[in-house]
């Protein structure tokens, strides 16, 4: 697949910037892994990918082929035109040092906001400003009554993948998600890769 490559290991971060009509494919390379997914307008970082806003937009809490992902503008920022899988997550947070801490008791464990911290650097992102995640790959279905259910492996298998196109320039944020204590990556923490190429 033509393009540039971003590899981003497991339980790690980066960024990369992506121009208006590019395409973003998101792949998961040996399965089970959930990558989270955060975009900030480059111009005015004030905006920024908001699940919230897709979920309100959209009138429901799941994407797949076919959807726009909203700003906190209620922008189109990006649209999913392949998916592989089909079942992502817009609920959760991403982890954080406190879900580590008060939930298992463990501190300085990797999470994925102190990974998107890590990676946006240069852009002066600080951890209280990162956004809700876009989970892509990741297996959290809700109960009938609507509270949480149990979290589960992905569904992904080696290869699945997202392709993502983007309507305006953005800074893309991909976390390999480092949580190992649920089945949520499948009990192995692995790379995600993403190709950016021309529409």
């Amino acid at each position: 697949m033509p393009g540039r490559e971003v590899l981003v290991p497991g339980g790690y971060g980066r960024a990369f910037q992506v121009t208006k009509g590019e395409c973003i494919t998101v792949i998961d390379l040996e399965g089970k892994q959930v990558a989270d997914l955060i975009a900030f307008n480059p111009n005015n970082f004030d905006e920024y990918l908001s699940t919230a806003q897709t979920r309100v937009m959209l009138g429901k809490i799941h994407v797949t082929k076919g959807d726009c992902l909203y700003s906190n503008f209620k922008d189109p920022v990006l649209e999913i035109i392949e998916d592989t899988v089909g079942v992502h997550d817009t609920i959760y947070p991403c982890c954080d040092r406190e879900r580590y801490l008060y939930g298992f008791g463990v501190k300085k464990h990797r999470n994925c906001r102190e990974n998107f911290v890590e990676a946006f650097e240069v852009y002066g992102l600080k951890y209280s400003h990162v956004p809700g995640p876009l989970n892509l790959f990741q297996n959290t279905p809700l109960n009938e009554e609507g509270t949480f259910g149990s979290i589960l492996e992905p569904k992904s298998k080696a290869g699945d993948y997202v392709i993502l196109k983007a309507h305006k320039d953005l800074i893309i944020g991909l976390s390999a998600c480092p949580m190992d204590l649920t089945p949520l990556n499948g009990g192995e923490i692995t790379d995600i890769k993403a190709v950016i190429t021309n529409d």
